[in-house]
């Protein structure tokens, strides 16, 4: 994997420029994970919920985009959500977000 410069630090290729490396690395192995939970079937025992803490001092956290298969589900899509702001609107694929 070829890496760009960011900051002090490298983003692995595909991240988004302005995404520090511990965020995007997070949000590809949620990514996997949704994906892996699909392939062996097990999205009806998980009551259809994984989630991930995004790295650094904020309380923000990783989510499933509403309304995407988990197979359908990749690192760019995943949406951020910060606990102490109410979500309102959509999300970057224009779908609704969950509030659940």
């Amino acid at each position: 994997m070829t890496t760009q410069a960011f900051g002090d630090s490298a983003v692995p290729d595909g991240a988004p420029q302005d995404m520090a490396p511990e965020e995007w690395e997070v949000r590809v192995d949620l990514a996997a994970a949704f994906r892996l939970v699909a392939h062996y079937g097990w999205s009806d025992f998980l009551a259809t919920h994984l989630s991930a803490r995004v790295p650094g001092p904020q309380d923000h956290f990783l989510i499933n985009p509403f309304g995407l298969l988990f197979e359908e589900i990749t690192a760019s899509c995943l949406v951020k959500v910060d606990p102490g702001v109410p979500l309102l609107g959509r999300h970057v694929l224009g779908r609704p977000i969950r509030h659940g």
